[in-house]
């Protein structure tokens, strides 16, 4: 048996289907039991393959499942890493149909991320049939909530399992993503006076003060903000997400929230970005002296995890043994840059010694979207771009 064998064996695993069928088991945004049947799914999969698996509780109703296959020493361990959920269907048609044509397959979930599991999960396969054995662990984790608080990912680093890499695939064209930015979800609650419309003079508009830091914050702010870079995850920014104050036309709103999303970079964290925006208020209400308003996380309350910024050194052994497997594969070079979203991989290369990166297949933009897709061609050469990868870093 040799590497060949290894490529030859994950060819024989259908990932359109495999896709496909985890899509048509549902486990969207606060569904019961969101992640329990597809975690069972996956675990059948790992054990119908004679390879060790587990399906863990992480609190009630949510799971996560671990599978490995042993190294037999003296290698590096490199862990494929996923999340099973997924967002609501929203405005998608037949989300949960998992359909097949012209060489896509369609559904919540497709490239966000059943797809990129579903090529991970071929890897697996490929070299446990292959009978070859890698000299480090190699490790599939599929994980929960990660659209959501993260509990998943918190699980998986609080108890393992570990690895020296890890790869978390969201979709990026099976480009090699470095690192993205940390994030922070903000509510700001601006306050007034509520009366009668017919003497507003009397009141104080809550949302015309916010109307006021609106401005500010997506003008001078966002400027400020621009003049930061990092050389590979690029400026800090700030979004508003959401806006909702007051209750009928005629009456004066007391209350207006604004809800933020902040991405910070390296040299940021989560004390500067409150403190920023603390400043930022007391600048508000030195202009117009009616303002006040209150911020606060939109988990105040949850004991989470930071949701902090990281950047793998390109020089690293695991970015090396994929470019390395896309050369041996007589693939394409893999570009080189920052993922543009948060994901998983924020919270395992912050709270362990792993080397992360971000290296799925898919487009990101199709994500969440009405048409969500991935391509069965992108599958398959991921698949065996993943399986080359843990021959390369593992070692035979």
């Amino acid at each position: 048996m040799d590497i060949k064998d290894i490529i030859k064996e994950i060819k024989k695993t259908d990932v359109a289907k495999l896709t496909s069928e985890m899509i048509k088991i549902p486990s969207y945004s606060f569904l019961k039991k969101q992640e329990e049947a597809v975690a069972k799914y996956i675990h059948r999969f790992m054990q119908e393959r004679g390879i060790d698996s587990e399906i863990r509780e992480i609190t009630e109703g949510r799971y996560n499942v671990n599978s490995v296959i042993p190294g037999k020493g003296g290698g590096r361990s490199l862990m494929f890493c996923g999340h099973m959920d997924t967002v609501p269907a929203y405005d998608m048609n037949d989300a949960f149909g998992g359909r097949i044509m012209n060489g896509r397959i369609y559904g919540r979930g497709a490239v966000d991320m059943k797809g990129p599991m579903a090529a991970m999960m071929a890897a697996f396969a490929g070299i446990k049939s292959s009978g070859m054995e890698l000299k480090g662990d190699l490790i599939f984790s599929a994980l929960a909530d990660e659209e959501e608080t993260g509990l998943g990912a918190e699980n998986l680093v609080k108890e393992g399992p570990f690895a020296d890499a890890v790869i978390v695939g969201e979709p990026c064209f099976m480009d090699i993503c470095l690192g993205h930015k940390g994030l922070e979800w903000i509510i700001v609650e601006v306050l007034g006076k509520k009366v009668h419309g017919g003497s507003m003079e009397s009141g104080i508009n809550a949302i015309t003060m916010a109307a006021h830091l609106i401005e500010y914050l997506t003008g001078p702010y966002s400027a400020k903000l621009a003049e930061r870079k990092h050389h590979c995850l690029g400026k800090p920014t700030i979004n508003i997400g959401t806006i909702r104050g007051g209750d009928q036309p005629s009456t004066v709103p007391d209350k207006c929230e604004i809800r933020l999303d902040r991405r910070y970079i390296p040299g940021e964290d989560k004390d500067s970005v409150y403190k920023e925006l603390e400043d930022i208020m007391d600048l508000m209400a030195a202009d117009h002296p009616s303002f006040r308003a209150r911020v606060k996380s939109m988990y105040d309350g949850k004991d989470l995890m930071l949701h902090k910024p990281f950047c793998t050194d390109e020089r690293s052994s695991i970015v090396k043994a994929v470019q390395k497997a896309a050369e041996d594969l007589q693939m394409p070079p893999r570009k080189i840059g920052a993922f543009p979203a948060w994901t998983d991989a924020g919270v395992i290369s912050g709270y362990t010694k792993s080397t992360c990166i971000v290296m799925g297949p898919g487009d990101l933009s199709l994500a969440h979207s009405a048409e969500e897709f991935v391509d069965e061609k992108e599958l398959k050469e991921a698949a065996l771009i993943y399986g080359r990868t843990a021959v390369n870093f593992c070692g035979l």
